[in-house]
């Protein structure tokens, strides 16, 4: 405390001396120790205070408070609340009213809000009641609204984090308008082409759609016992995908944008990377259930403006082969109803080692991207769609049925592994296997002439794979979308 109290006072005098350029007069008197007391006094009543403030301010959460709003009319608010915590809570005279479709504050046109009830002890009920007439325009409050409301935010510390409540509150009564049920394009009506291809015993499945999870596992479960029934009697060896955790995919090290509403560093969170047994209608891809594809999916928002990781078009579709377990290419793949030999693969081979063998198969369930998208956005009633949209989902195909040959990467005990499409020769590298990333464009001639290639560490983007923090928790606000001039 003296070291403390010297240097502070001699800081003082400095800066008086630089200021009026008068050199204070140096003295020791009994003085000194008064200041000493005073400040020790002064910091034993911030720790009062602050411990006080605590225990006054202290975050309850909401399980403990119940809250339930009736509009009396004339400007007037009562609100029930139920404290069932151990503290007294002491709300403060100042609220937020809020839109709850656009999440904005309804700005009030005076701060004459009268509170009354804002002291509840702990465990008991009580009213507090509000009077707006002064402080809103009550007139506009009453309006009724379509599929909408509003909702009081209060507080007892200023709106901090756990020290605020949400407590909805109806000035008119709302209008509610019919919701129907999304009318899906089918399969059949998105690409009749594609379902033509499908064996023809099969492709009743692929014809018909429900929304009904019940009716759809029970046309599941016959489509997987035909398809075990038609291929028992096939000649040759059926090779089945595999869906490999340590093969996955790392950020690429382009500056991309898919969206440019949306901020540059939060450009890959429009994507995700899955393993799906079932494609984008619900319909099993293999011919198993257990069988998996490596799937990459834009994510398209439910209200404008939004990145919501709640609704994702599958683009991308990853078949994965053990590559010792096709001994020949007249050995067969089985993809959403189809046979097809690895000779007839090879026009989707992307990507190739000592391990894994990978093809992009997405042509096999889709021909059209406009359609097959629009088709995915039908069974959803709750997304946004507009052409912004459309460009950012045709951005992220773009890209990725370009570049997923060269992403593709191994998780290992040392992080990740990315495979580089850029051969560096002289290079080894201990536990990778040899990698042949290949180009959409490219076929079975480009194994005549491998070369080996280089990997180098990379981190994987956080929206791939973490199952800490899965895409579709994911919800980022970004504002409107920018508007072209």
């Amino acid at each position: 405390m003296d070291t403390f109290n010297k240097t502070s006072l001699q800081n003082i005098r400095n800066i008086f001396e630089q200021k009026t350029g008068v050199k204070p007069e140096i003295r020791t008197s009994h003085r000194y120790f008064v200041r000493i007391a005073a400040a020790a006094a002064f910091l034993v009543c911030s720790l009062s205070i602050t411990a006080f403030s605590f225990g006054l301010f202290s975050s309850l959460s909401g399980d403990d408070l119940g809250l339930s709003a009736d509009y009396e009319g004339n400007g007037i608010v009562s609100i029930r609340i139920e404290n069932r915590s151990d503290r007294e809570l002491n709300f403060q005279s100042q609220l937020k009213l809020m839109r709850w479709s656009t999440g904005e504050e309804v700005l009030p046109v005076s701060d004459e809000i009268v509170f009354s009830g804002t002291e509840i002890k702990a465990h008991t009920k009580g009213t507090m009641t509000l009077d707006l007439s002064k402080a809103y325009d009550m007139d506009v409050l009453e309006q009724p609204l379509i599929d909408d409301h509003y909702y009081f935010v209060l507080t007892n510390n200023h709106f901090a984090f756990g020290q605020d409540w949400m407590c909805s509150v109806e000035f008119a009564e709302p209008v509610s308008t019919a919701k129907t049920d999304p009318s899906p394009i089918t399969p059949q009506e998105a690409d009749p082409d594609i379902v033509s291809e499908i064996t023809e015993e099969l492709r009743p499945y692929f014809e018909t759609y429900t929304l009904d999870t019940a009716e759809r596992n029970r046309l599941a479960g016959e489509y997987l016992a035909l398809c075990q029934e038609l291929l028992a009697k096939l000649e040759g060896k059926l090779v089945t995908s595999v869906s490999p955790m340590e093969l996955t995919l790392a950020d690429s090290h382009e500056q991309v944008v898919f969206d440019p509403s949306v901020p540059v560093d939060m450009q890959l969170q429009l994507t995700g990377l899955h393993r799906r047994s079932l494609d984008g209608y619900d319909k099993v891809i293999g011919s198993s259930d257990g069988e998996c594809a490596m799937v990459l999916s834009a994510y398209i928002p439910q209200k404008k403006g939004d990145i919501d990781g709640g609704v994702d078009i599958p683009l991308i579709y990853v078949f994965i082969y053990e590559a010792d377990a096709v001994q020949s290419l007249q050995d067969y793949a089985f993809i959403r109803g189809r046979l097809m030999t690895f000779e007839q693969m090879e026009a989707y081979k992307i990507y190739e080692d000592e391990q894994y063998v990978c093809y992009n198969a997405s042509n096999l369930f889709y021909s059209d991207l406009r359609q097959y998208v629009e088709s995915m956005v039908s069974q959803r009633s709750d997304v946004y769609f507009d052409e912004q949209v459309w460009e950012r989902v045709q951005n992220i195909y773009t890209y990725y049925n370009e570049k997923i040959g060269s992403l593709l990467c191994y998780r290992n005990s040392d992080g990740i592994t990315r495979i580089s499409d850029k051969p560096a020769s002289g290079e080894e590298f201990p536990g990778i296997p040899e990698a042949v990333p290949i180009q959409p464009e490219q076929t079975s001639a480009v194994q005549a002439d491998r070369q080996d290639t280089a990997v180098q560490t990379a981190d994987i983007e956080k929206c791939y794979d973490d199952p800490k923090n899965p895409v579709s928790a994911q919800n980022y606000g970004v504002g409107e979308p920018k508007q072209e001039n």
